[in-house]
């Protein structure tokens, strides 16, 4: 496919469906074209990579857990949807496999500098509101049916005992019951406490 055409493609994907032709030029031009056959690995949970991924053909799964008894199909996605967006976020090791379904062309982008182009198009930043919010109603959903259905959590660690009797943590048993994914990081005043060589007094 021509760059040229890489930018008629890029106006369908949601995040970047309201930029402006020289900008999607630009974009196109720094993205990368490649061929997955089926069964390919794409992305492997842990792994540090900080790539954004665009389907232009096929199918590919979200996987927890992969090659192992706990494996989890947490969703299929098709052309014009991306993955990978989290590591743009928290720039974090993935917290899921990839796995092509069926010959697979993507398009990547590696390294985009994402706070600049925010500042520039918001609508990317309302876009990704979006994805975040979807995964916190989720979370609060599972929250409420837990409520509702008396389970026990333990009032120290706060894990949840499940159907199968065993103790998993609240994040483990969300992503269990629903296709919310998790991604590990350190919120403010955990920062503070724990590593305060990095904090100043005001």
């Amino acid at each position: 496919m021509k760059k040229s055409e890489y930018i008629d493609f890029l106006k369908h994907v949601p995040l970047f469906s309201m930029m402006q032709d020289g900008d999607l030029k630009r974009i196109a031009g720094a993205t990368t074209e490649k061929l997955y056959r089926r069964g390919t690995v794409i992305i492997r949970e842990g792994d540090d990579d900080t790539r954004l991924f665009m389907i232009l053909r096929g199918k590919v799964e979200i996987i927890k857990n992969l090659g192992t008894s706990e494996e989890r199909h947490l969703r299929k996605i098709g052309p014009c949807h991306y993955f990978g967006e989290m590591a743009l976020i928290d720039n974090m090791a993935r917290s899921a496999s990839v796995v092509a379904l069926e010959e697979t062309t993507l398009l990547s982008l590696e390294r985009w500098d994402l706070q600049q182009e925010i500042q520039q198009y918001p609508t990317i930043a309302m876009e990704l509101l979006k994805m975040l919010s979807r995964r916190i109603r989720a979370i609060e959903k599972w929250s409420i049916r837990m409520i509702e259905a008396h389970l026990p959590v333990c009032i120290y660690c706060g894990k949840v005992c499940n159907d199968g009797a065993a103790w998993v943590p609240l994040e483990r048993y969300i992503e269990d019951h629903s296709g919310t994914e998790f991604s590990n990081s350190i919120c403010p005043d955990c920062s503070s406490l724990r590593f305060p060589q990095f904090y100043t007094a005001e």
